[in-house]
């Protein structure tokens, strides 16, 4: 029986998280490295990233490798290891023997996928090693966890359980003076300062703290707006574009105390573009990030009220623009108490119904799956107001506002504002 070492890499908070396991494999054993392919991309990630980390481990190993190629290591007769990309269950037919899979960012790989698994595992000596972030309670991974847990060796690694927070709880990593946040055996592994940096923007509760500090899947609020698993699927789904669909953009303008000013602009379903903005004013940022898709742009939203107005009297300068308040009443009052939850409201409809994609920035994933609502005294659906969610610890969700303004429809209009900005600058009401 020979011992070998693979590099098995699989990312944790966007970055590389390299894992250093010994394997054990039987003379005659080959090892196939699986990587989900939910993006064009899988395979540059397979190649590059998965097996760049396995050539770089065989170069300072002290066990007399052979060269890889790049996505295979021949280790004699009939024993080798190779890389492969998911996307079809057909290309897993024939293996036989003694092997071993390793499956990277085992959530997002498909169930068929798992389903040709499960074919090779009928005959031979087959195991199989699954890793990934618990971040989607659904699928096959969540089953290995769950109803399927018998079937398997379960191992939930926390960040307190890494090498940089050895011995620390959160008590105890809070109570560190600066310096000692910087102190990180592992530099490449999760460090201290991060894990407080999300302490602070999420916090014990929060499904990102849940799957991504404490390495288990999140318990999803019954009164969250959004499931973490639909957020999770849109950041994974590779946007479709077509240039002949009109854009649209939604801006929250930051108010007295607030930290930014957020522009998110949409092709469909899809998310194109964040713009984040700190400053104070920002209406000529705003309309720089705004001029390179003018010729496209339907129209843009802008939370119309308080400083938002005169935001939206700048914009119509140069763009259509629709200001919206969303504390004025819906299109359908027997089912939500204002416009702000009508239209968060379609916007979880479009995540459930699986539409979305193009969901890759993080803090906007995170004011998502912070999102609170309830059902008043009349069963109207009510959103958690600001003033509530920063009793729980919860910034304003400037990003996630942004989001919901750019996904609002057009409304007619009902007021024009003064004669040369009637065809620009509208106020929706009902």
């Amino acid at each position: 029986m020979g011992t070998y070492y693979l590099m098995i890499s699989t990312r944790g908070n966007n970055q590389p998280l390299v894992w250093d396991q010994a394997v054990q494999l039987k003379p005659g054993a080959n090892s196939i490295t699986l990587r989900s392919e939910q993006r064009k991309s899988a395979w540059t990630q397979v190649e590059r990233l998965l097996w760049g980390e396995i050539r770089k481990s065989v170069k300072t190993s002290t066990i007399p490798y052979p060269k890889p190629s790049k996505t295979r290591l021949e280790l004699g007769p009939n024993r080798y290891a190779m890389g492969l990309s998911a996307n079809e269950g057909v290309r897993f037919q024939g293996w036989h023997g003694k092997i071993l899979i390793v499956i990277d960012e085992a959530p997002g790989v498909k169930p068929e996928i798992y389903e040709a698994i499960e074919g090779i595992r009928a005959g031979g000596d087959v195991r199989v090693l699954a890793l990934g972030n618990p971040t989607v309670s659904s699928g096959p991974f969540y089953d290995a966890f769950t109803t399927n847990r018998d079937s398997w060796k379960l191992f939930t690694i926390s960040a307190f359980d890494t090498p940089n927070l050895a011995g620390l709880d959160v008590p105890s990593l809070l109570a560190l003076p600066e310096d000692e946040l910087d102190r990180n055996e592992h530099p490449y592994l999760t460090t201290r300062r991060w894990v407080k940096e999300k302490y602070y923007e999420w916090g014990p509760g929060h499904p990102l703290w849940e799957s991504r500090v404490m390495g288990s899947f999140p318990k999803q609020s019954q009164d969250a707006l959004f499931s973490l698993t639909w957020l999770e699927e849109a950041q994974r789904r590779e946007p479709e574009h077509d240039a002949q669909v009109a854009l649209t953009a939604g801006i929250d303008v930051a108010g007295p105390g607030d930290d930014e000013t957020v522009l998110i602009i949409r092709e469909g379903n899809n998310i194109i573009a964040t713009h984040v903005f700190s400053q104070a004013d920002a209406r000529g940022e705003l309309m720089a990030a705004l001029l390179p898709y003018q010729s496209r742009l339907a129209f843009v939203n802008v939370d119309a009220a308080g400083i938002g107005w005169y935001m939206t009297k700048h914009l119509g300068e140069n763009f259509r623009v629709q200001g919206i308040n969303v504390g004025t009443s819906p299109a359908d009052p027997g089912r939500f108490s204002n416009l702000k939850a009508e239209l968060y409201w379609g916007l979880r409809m479009r995540f459930e119904e699986g539409q979305m994609a193009g969901l890759i920035d993080e803090k906007t994933i995170a004011q998502l799956a912070g999102m609170r609502y309830r059902h008043n005294a009349r069963g109207q659906i009510v959103m958690e107001s600001k003033d509530e969610a920063r009793k729980r610890g919860v910034r304003s969700p400037d990003r996630a506002e942004a989001l919901m303004l750019a996904f609002a429809p057009e409304y007619s209009c009902e007021e024009e504002v003064d004669t040369y900005e009637q065809d620009r600058v509208r106020i929706s009401r009902f």
